[in-house]
C-alpha cells in the first residue's frame, strides 16, 4: 500500500521538477506519481522543498508505504536511539532527522488528505513525547554510570526516573501546530528512592532538565527538535527547573493563580515518570477544577483575549495580516470559550476535565452547557483555522498566526487548502471567524469597554494618535505625549511586571478605567508617574492587573495609596496578593474581631505539611493580615487603639503557633524535659497591646525545672535545653525565607539584658528583680504580660511579677532615676523629626514614664496592675494624683494614631520628602482635623501640656 495524495490546485514548480529530475530512476518514479500534490507543496513552501531534498530516498521510502507505517517507523528509530545511545553525538542527529522528517511526512500526508489536521496535530505531539523520552533515557544511563543513581543500570530509563515531565497547551492536549514550542514542567518525587544522594535532589534532576533542553531546541547538524519552553512552572524567575512534588503543590495552593488553573486543563504527563507524574495530576486536580463558581477565573480568561470596541459583524475584515490564532474570531477564541466553561462546570462534573479542545466541545455539548449545534460547528471550525495556521508555518518553519500581508500570498494558503480562487477561499475563511465571534460574543455579553468615553485611547505604533492626545488632556493630564510615552513602554514589556504577555492582555483591559483613576487623582501626571515607579518594581502584575481591572475601588485605593501611603504600596510590589483580602464582604470583619483573626490565621497555619512549611506559611499570613489591618487603619474602618490590638492579637497567635511548632521539633530531636515549664513574658507594644505594623517582639522565656537531662536520642542539660530552645523560637521568628522576615526579636529586657542567659529559670527571674534589676527594668515589669505558658505555670509568673511590682521603694529615689533615665535618653536619642512623638519632649515616652513610674510608686492607689498606659493615665486623674490625668489619656489617644498611621504608612516616617501633601492630607483626617496645620498646632500644644504635667508628677510623687 502506498501513500496516495489529494492534488493540489496546480500552479507552476520549476525548482520541483529540476529536482525530480536529478533524482534516481527509483525515487523519480515514487515522487513522480505524488508530484501534483508535491510540487505545489514544496514550490510554495522552502522550508519543506529543503527537507524533501535532504530526505529524498527516506521519502520515496514512505510513499511506497503508509503515512502511518512511516511515521511508526520514525518513533521506532527515536525509542530505539534513546535507549542504546551511547553519547550525544549518537543521539541528536536522530531526533532532529526524526524532527524533519516528520514535518515533512505530516505536511504531505495533511494537504494531500490523508491525514486530518487533527491527526497531523497528533502526531507532532508524538514525536515530541518520544523525543523527550528517549533523551531523559539517555541522561539517566549517562546519570548512573556517573554514580549518581542508586538503582541498578537496567533500571536507569524514564519511566523508573521519578521524575515526571508534564505536557502543558496544545502539546498537552496533543495539538501542536506545525512549528510549536513545548510548554513541558518538571517534577519529581523524593520518595522514589532513584539518586543515591536524595539531599541532591534538585540539582541532579535540574541539570538533567537542562541538558534535555539543549538536547532539544540547540541548532546543530540537522537543526533542531522542538523549542523548549519551561516558564509554566511555578515561581519561573526563582525557581530551579526541577522541583519536587511537595513544593510544587505546596506553590499551586498557596500562590497560585487562574490562569495556572487554566494553564493545567490540558496538563499530560507526556514523558518521564508517568506513574509519578499521573498521580501528581490527580493531587492537583482540587486546585484545577474547584468546586465553586470563581468569577476571577472568568475575567482572567477574558482579559487575555477581548479586544477594544468587538465587533460582532467580520464580514468586512482584511483577511491580510489578520491573526488567525489571536484576531477576531481566531483559535485562541474557541479555546476560551471552551476553557472557561470547563474551569466553571469541571469542579463539579468530571466528564469535562478533557484535554484536546475538539473532545471538550463535544462534552460540553453533552453536559448541555453549549448546543450540538454550537460543538459541531466550533469544532469543524477550529480544525479549519488549525490547518490554515499550520499552512503558514509549514512554508519557513516560523511561529506565525499572521496570514500574508499581500493578496498573491494569501491565495499561496488558499490553494494549500485545496482551494484555487483567492476570493473564495477569503469568503470561506471569514465564514469561519463569523462563526466563531458569534458564539464567543454571546459568552461574554459582560465588562467594561476597551475605550473612553471620551475618545481614543491609542499607544500602538511610534506615532503619538492625535485623538489619544485629545482624549488624556481631556482625563487632565497635561503632558499627554509623556502619559503616552510612558503607557507604551508598558505595552512594550520593558518592565517584569509586563513582559508577559497575558499581563500585558490584562493591562490592555485595565487601562482605560486606570487612566480615568489617575486623572481623578487631583495630578494626573504626577499619579501617572508614580504608578509608573510602582510598575517598574513589581515583578510579576498578571494577578494585580485583574484585580484592579474587576474592582474599581482598588484602582482608587492604590492611587491614594501611592500617594499617601508608601510602605502600604511597598507591600503591594512584594506581595500582590495581599490585595485579595481587601474584595472580601467580610474584610470589616476580620480586621476589627480577634477572634476571626485567629482563626483565619490557625486555619492557614493547619494546612502546613511539614516543620519548614509552617514557617513559610507564618510569613506569607503574617505579612498579608498586617497589610489588611494597617489598611483598615488608612480607610477609617479600624481605630488606632484597633489596630494595636488586631497587631497584637495577629503577633501573639503567630509566636504562640510557631512556638508550639518549634517545640515539636525540638523535642523530637532532645526529648521533653522532666518535669520542665515555661512560659513567654511580653513587654513593651506586645504587652500593652499597642503594636503596630513595624513593631519588634519583645518578649523572655521562663522556665521552670530540676536539675537534670531532657529524655531524647541528643540529650541537654536544664539550662542548656531551655536556651536552646528559645535561640530556635528566635530563629523561627526572624530567619528571612523565601517569604521574607517575620518579626524582629528583642529580648533585650531579660535580666541582664544582652549579658545574661537567653532563657530564665523563674527562681533566678525573681532573684533578679529582688535584688539587682534598675528602675528601668522595672518600669518595663509595669506593663509585662503572659502570652504563652504550660498549665498554671502563667499564674505563678504573674505572681512573680505582682510581687515584684509590690515590693517597697523608696519614692524619691525611685523617682530620681526616671527623671535621670529621661534626661539620659533625651541626650542620646532625640527626636528625629517633628512628628518622632515617641521620643519627642512631651511626646510618648513621657506619657508612658507617668504611668509606670505611678505604678512603682503609688500601684496600690492606681490599683490596676499591668494595666494599659491609656488606663492609667486616666486613672491618675481620677484619683487627683495627677488631675490632668483624663486630658493625658486624650493625648495619648493622638500621639497613638499619629504613630500608628505613619507607621502603616510610610517606609521611612522621619524623612520630610516621606511628608507628601497626601499623606498630611491622609494624617488629617485619620485624626479628625480639618487640616494638616491644625493638627501641628495642636500637636505642639499636647507636647508642652505633657511636659507640664510630667514636671508636676515628679514633684508630687517624690513626696509619697
Amino acid at each position: 500500500m502506498v501513500i496516495s495524495l489529494r492534488s493540489l490546485p496546480p500552479i507552476a514548480h520549476p525548482r520541483f521538477d529540476a529536482w525530480l529530475a536529478e533524482l534516481p530512476a527509483d525515487q523519480r518514479g515514487i515522487i513522480s506519481n505524488a508530484a501534483n500534490a508535491l510540487g505545489p507543496l514544496l514550490e510554495s513552501a522552502p522550508y519543506l522543498f529543503e527537507l524533501a531534498q535532504t530526505n529524498a530516498g527516506w521519502l520515496a521510502e514512505a510513499f511506497a508505504d503508509t503515512a502511518d507505517g512511516a511515521f511508526a517507523d520514525i518513533i521506532a528509530a527515536v525509542e530505539t536511539t534513546g535507549r542504546e545511545a551511547a553519547d550525544e553525538n549518537a543521539l541528536s542527529p536522530v531526533l532532529r532527522i526524526a524532527k524533519g522528517r516528520t514535518a515533512l511526512l505530516a505536511a504531505a500526508a495533511e494537504t494531500g488528505g490523508v491525514w486530518t489536521t487533527a491527526q497531523a496535530t497528533a502526531a507532532l505531539s508524538d514525536l515530541a513525547d518520544a523525543a523527550l523520552d528517549a533523551a531523559l533515557d539517555f541522561l539517566m544511563r549517562q546519570a548512573s554510570a556517573k554514580g549518581l543513581l542508586a538503582i541498578q543500570p537496567e533500571q536507569a530509563t524514564a519511566a523508573q526516573s521519578g521524575l515526571a515531565i508534564f505536557a502543558l497547551g496544545k502539546h498537552g492536549g496533543q495539538e501542536l501546530n506545525y512549528s510549536s514550542d513545548i510548554d513541558i514542567v518538571a517534577f519529581y518525587d523524593p520518595e522514589k528512592g532513584v539518586l543515591a544522594n536524595p539531599a541532591e535532589a534538585t540539582k541532579v534532576y535540574s541539570r538533567m532538565i537542562q541538558k534535555l533542553v539543549g538536547l532539544m531546541e540547540e541548532r546543530r547538524g540537522h537543526g533542531y527538535v522542538f523549542r523548549t519552553d519551561l516558564r509554566l512552572r511555578p515561581d519561573p524567575g526563582s525557581t530551579p527547573v526541577a522541583i519536587s512534588f511537595d513544593a510544587a503543590m505546596a506553590y499551586y495552593e498557596s500562590r497560585g493563580q487562574n490562569w495556572e488553573r487554566a494553564a493545567w486543563i490540558k496538563a499530560r504527563a507526556c514523558a518521564g515518570d508517568k506513574q509519578v507524574g499521573e498521580a501528581f495530576l490527580k493531587e492537583l486536580a482540587p486546585y484545577v477544577w474547584r468546586k465553586h463558581l470563581d468569577f476571577a477565573t472568568i475575567a482572567d480568561i477574558q482579559a487575555m483575549k477581548r479586544q477594544i470596541n468587538i465587533a460582532k459583524n467580520v464580514g468586512d475584515i482584511r483577511v491580510e495580516g489578520h491573526n488567525v490564532k489571536l484576531g477576531r474570531g481566531g483559535i485562541r477564541e474557541i479555546e476560551f470559550f471552551t476553557q472557561t466553561q470547563q474551569l466553571i462546570a469541571g469542579g463539579r462534573d468530571k466528564a469535562l476535565r478533557v484535554k484536546p479542545t475538539a473532545h471538550a466541545l463535544a462534552a460540553l455539548a453533552d453536559a448541555n452547557w453549549i448546543t450540538p449545534k454550537a460543538s459541531t460547528e466550533l469544532t469543524q471550525t477550529y480544525w479549519y483555522l488549525r490547518a490554515v495556521e499550520n499552512r503558514l508555518q509549514m512554508l519557513r518553519d516560523e511561529q506565525t498566526h499572521v496570514m500574508p500581508a499581500t493578496a498573491d500570498e494569501v491565495a499561496v494558503i488558499g490553494r494549500l487548502m485545496g482551494e484555487p480562487d483567492l476570493i473564495a477561499f477569503e469568503n470561506t475563511y471569514r465564514a469561519a471567524l463569523e462563526r466563531v465571534v458569534g458564539y464567543y460574543s454571546e459568552l461574554f455579553t459582560e465588562g467594561e469597554t476597551l475605550g473612553s468615553g471620551e475618545g481614543n485611547l491609542v499607544f500602538t505604533g511610534s506615532d503619538d494618535d492625535p485623538g489619544t492626545l485629545e482624549t488624556l488632556t481631556a482625563m487632565g493630564f497635561a503632558d499627554p505625549h509623556k502619559a503616552i510615552e510612558t503607557v507604551r513602554k508598558w505595552h512594550y514589556g520593558s518592565y517584569p511586571a509586563t513582559r508577559a504577555s497575558a499581563a500585558r492582555a490584562h493591562l490592555t483591559e485595565l487601562l482605560p478605567a486606570l487612566l480615568v483613576t489617575l486623572g481623578n487623582a487631583g495630578n494626573a501626571d504626577e499619579a501617572l508617574a508614580r504608578f509608573d515607579n510602582f510598575l517598574s518594581r513589581l515583578p510579576t502584575g498578571v494577578q494585580l492587573f485583574a484585580l484592579l481591572r474587576s474592582h474599581p475601588h482598588l484602582r482608587t485605593l492604590l492611587v491614594q495609596l501611592l500617594a499617601s501611603a508608601p510602605r502600604m504600596a511597598e507591600a503591594v510590589i512584594h506581595r500582590a496578593h495581599v490585595m485579595d483580602g481587601l474584595i472580601d464582604p467580610a474584610f470589616a470583619n476580620d480586621v476589627t474581631h480577634r477572634d476571626v483573626l485567629v482563626a483565619k490565621v490557625d486555619a492557614f497555619l493547619a494546612e502546613a505539611r511539614s516543620y519548614e512549611e509552617i514557617i513559610d506559611r507564618a510569613r506569607i499570613i503574617g505579612q498579608e493580615q498586617k497589610f489588611l489591618i494597617a489598611a483598615g487603619l488608612l480607610s477609617g474602618t479600624v481605630s488606632a487603639s484597633g489596630a494595636g490590638e488586631q497587631f497584637t492579637a495577629l503577633a501573639e497567635t503567630l509566636l504562640n503557633r510557631l512556638f508550639g511548632s518549634v517545640r515539636t521539633e525540638f523535642e523530637r530531636r532532645h526529648g521533653a524535659m522532666p518535669g520542665g515549664r515555661v512560659a513567654l513574658l511580653a513587654f513593651g507594644k506586645m504587652a500593652s497591646r499597642e503594636m503596630t505594623v513595624t513593631s519588634d517582639l519583645d518578649f523572655i522565656l521562663l522556665y521552670d525545672a530540676p536539675d537534670g537531662e531532657s529524655i531524647g536520642d541528643k540529650p541537654l542539660s536544664t539550662n542548656h535545653y531551655y536556651t536552646r530552645l528559645t535561640q530556635r523560637l528566635v530563629t523561627a521568628i526572624t530567619a528571612p525565607t523565601a517569604e521574607g522576615v517575620l518579626y524582629e526579636a528583642d529580648m533585650r529586657l531579660r535580666p541582664s539584658g544582652n549579658a545574661g542567659p537567653l532563657a530564665t529559670a523563674l527562681a533566678g527571674f525573681r532573684a533578679y528583680h529582688r535584688d539587682n534589676a534598675w528602675t528601668w527594668e522595672h518600669l518595663a515589669l509595669s506593663r509585662a504580660r503572659v502570652i504563652a505558658a504550660d498549665g498554671d505555670f502563667g499564674f505563678q509568673v504573674d505572681a512573680a511579677v505582682g510581687q515584684v511590682m509590690a515590693q517597697p521603694r523608696d519614692a524619691a529615689t525611685t523617682i530620681a532615676d526616671v527623671v535621670a533615665m529621661r534626661a539620659l535618653m533625651a541626650k542620646e536619642r532625640p527626636a528625629r523629626h517633628p512628628f518622632d512623638l515617641k521620643l519627642a519632649k512631651g511626646g510618648l515616652v513621657d506619657l508612658e514614664f507617668i504611668a509606670q513610674s505611678a505604678q512603682l510608686v503609688a500601684g496600690a492607689t492606681v490599683g490596676l496592675p499591668q494595666a494599659l498606659t491609656v488606663q492609667v493615665l486616666a486613672r491618675l486623674g481620677q484619683t487627683g494624683l495627677v488631675p490632668q490625668g483624663m486630658r493625658l489619656a486624650e493625648i495619648h489617644e493622638v500621639y497613638s494614631t499619629v504613630l500608628q498611621v505613619m507607621s502603616s504608612a510610610l517606609v521611612s516616617p522621619f524623612k520630610e520628602e516621606a511628608w507628601t501633601k497626601a499623606f498630611k492630607e491622609l494624617l488629617a483626617g485619620l485624626t479628625h482635623y480639618p487640616d494638616f496645620g491644625r493638627l501641628e498646632l495642636d500637636l505642639a500644644t499636647m507636647r508642652a501640656e505633657v511636659q507640664e504635667a510630667a514636671g508636676a508628677w515628679y514633684e508630687k510623687a517624690k513626696g509619697l
